[in-house]
């Protein structure tokens, strides 16, 4: 069973208290791209505090901008290869192992 991640570990790691929050969702989407939006809606996280993180992923190269969405302000990223997102892939595929046996 995977315990969850508070807000004040993250904080310590990484300086702020929602980014595991961000990289752990950004890792469960399995390489797909995705948006700023996305990851606000599906953390339900405001995007006045993803957005920056996003940005700070971006100019760690986490992160790379893939496209502009034509007639839209959208942006979307992908994720860079790096031992971080195996670390966040493995975490958020064993919370998702836990979520499904605690609903069985």
């Amino acid at each position: 069973m995977v315990e969850p991640i508070a807000p004040e570990d993250s904080r310590l790691v990484f300086g702020n208290s929602h980014m595991v929050t961000v990289m752990v969702e950004i890792a469960s989407l399995h390489g797909e791209t995705f948006s700023s939006k996305l990851i606000a809606d599906a953390t339900r996280l405001s995007p006045g505090i993803v957005h920056p993180l996003i940005q700070k992923l971006l100019r760690a190269k986490f992160i790379e901008f893939v496209e502009r969405v034509a007639g839209e302000r959208t942006i979307l990223y992908r994720v860079r290869e790096n031992p971080w997102w195996e670390a966040a892939s493995q975490y958020a595929r064993d919370r998702e192992a836990t979520d499904q046996a605690q609903a069985s």
